[in-house]
């Protein structure tokens, strides 16, 4: 039989109690205990100051995920690659950053389906979703700069597979970035 289920709500109060050298001696512990949690640590606090690319750790996920060198050892795994978008934008949230990654995301698909040829539907159901997702903020954000930066690595990754992939996909990419087009005439 299980105790009863504890929450933050629990912890909270035991941590203000805790003096700061308490406090920063558990952050480092959790440093220590899991590479994600240094993971997450060093996008939260060094992105702005990275001498190297802060994505990189993520992007290396990403690909690894999308566009595996062996993917008949693994196979691809979308989730993944997905969740390494998410951890990057709960640990940073900063916005051109997480579209970088989300832009990143299709690169690998495209790249995966140039090199092995057409995969199938749910692969570029991903794709086109994840392409979808980034029209859907550059719309919300309504931030003419990001458009700037965003639309032409979008039109680059359309038409980089425009003809040489199947299942529709490039169609919806199409209507994308028409939507974003017209989103911002």
């Amino acid at each position: 039989m299980s105790g009863p289920k504890t929450s933050w709500k629990d912890i909270k109060p035991v941590l203000s109690g805790f003096s700061s050298t308490q406090l920063l001696g558990l952050v480092q512990d959790l440093y220590r205990f899991s590479e994600q949690n240094a993971s997450f640590m060093h996008t939260r606090f060094l992105s702005d100051h990275s001498q190297g690319d802060h994505l990189a750790v993520y992007k290396k996920r990403i690909q690894q995920a999308i566009n595996p060198k062996q993917p008949w050892k693994k196979g691809v795994r979308l989730a993944e690659g997905r969740r390494a978008i998410s951890d990057f934008k709960k640990a940073n949230g900063n916005i051109s950053d997480t579209l970088t990654l989300m832009v990143y995301y299709v690169k690998c698909g495209n790249d995966f389906t140039l090199e092995f040829g057409d995969i199938d539907e749910s692969f570029y159901d991903s794709l086109s979703s994840m392409f979808s997702k980034i029209v859907e903020v550059l719309l919300g954000q309504k931030n003419q700069d990001l458009i700037a930066e965003f639309l032409p690595k979008l039109e680059a990754e359309f038409h980089r597979i425009d003809g040489k992939m199947g299942w529709g996909c490039p169609d919806e990419l199409a209507d994308c970035l028409a939507e974003l087009r017209n989103g911002f005439s």
